[in-house]
């Protein structure tokens, strides 16, 4: 076996038996035990699209760096540079172990989804437009899209340490998690445009324009007009594209 498989293996393992990413899962399972009782689609929606993985994702992106800067963090760089195997094939074996971070992430989904088990639709969802949508149940690429981000983000910050060997870094993953559960995921009142694909996440929801909207008017409203259930096989691949550019 290479030696970037054995990184890869003993890395996986490691982040495998992290009792602190297992942990994380609780707020989610609560999440998902609240939300079963309550019933809301919208909620639905979002535990199955991968926003349920927010944290525990946070979690094995922290465990990554650290993992990647454990030699310099330990003040070994120098000893295993003595070695064949370089520190750009290290990399490649860090990145290949955060197939186990999507692993757990499609483990976690999976169990989110026997729970929820949710049928054809996922239900009536007001989203205060004067206007009752159906949410439809996510398919095989939006369930795929939370696992697959969190591999895409713990690649992109395996690089950024790479490049800036700190966990500083991690202050404006902080942020960015931030916009990505707010303003790109939980608020609705973006209109749809093809940059929010951009992001890791998306609901799928399809906004359009706001309109009555003035200040002493009470009609405003944002149109909803349904679901993207295509883009999200595109976005699977354009994830897939970012963990082997980074």
């Amino acid at each position: 076996m290479s030696p970037v498989l054995v990184l890869a293996r003993n890395e996986g393992e490691r982040l495998a038996r992290n009792p602190a990413i297992w942990v994380s899962l609780v707020p989610t399972a609560l999440w998902v035990r609240s939300d079963r009782r309550v019933g809301q689609a919208e909620d639905q929606l979002f535990l199955l699209v991968g926003y349920g993985l927010l944290l525990p994702g946070f979690v094995m992106v922290v465990a990554v760096v650290l993992a990647t800067l454990r030699s310099r963090l330990e003040r070994s760089d120098e000893l295993l540079n003595t070695l064949a195997v370089g520190p750009d094939r290290r990399s490649i074996g860090h990145v290949a172990s955060t197939i186990f971070c999507g692993a757990i992430g499609l483990v976690a989904t999976i169990a989110i989804y026997l729970a929820l088990s949710p049928s054809r639709d996922l239900g009536a969802w007001d989203p205060g437009t004067r206007r009752i949508v159906t949410i439809p149940r996510p398919n095989v690429a939006q369930l795929l899209q939370g696992p697959a981000a969190v591999v895409a983000v713990a690649a992109f910050v395996i690089a950024c340490v790479r490049w800036v060997p700190t966990w500083l870094v991690l202050l404006p993953l902080g942020f960015l998690l931030m916009v990505q559960g707010l303003f790109a995921g939980f608020y609705h009142g973006l209109t749809t445009d093809g940059v929010r694909w951009l992001y890791p996440l998306n609901t799928g929801v399809v906004n359009g324009e706001w309109s009555g909207c003035t200040p002493d008017g009470f009609e405003c409203s944002l149109a909803v007009s349904g679901f993207d259930t295509t883009t999200p096989w595109w976005h699977l691949g354009y994830l897939s594209a970012l963990v082997v550019w980074f």
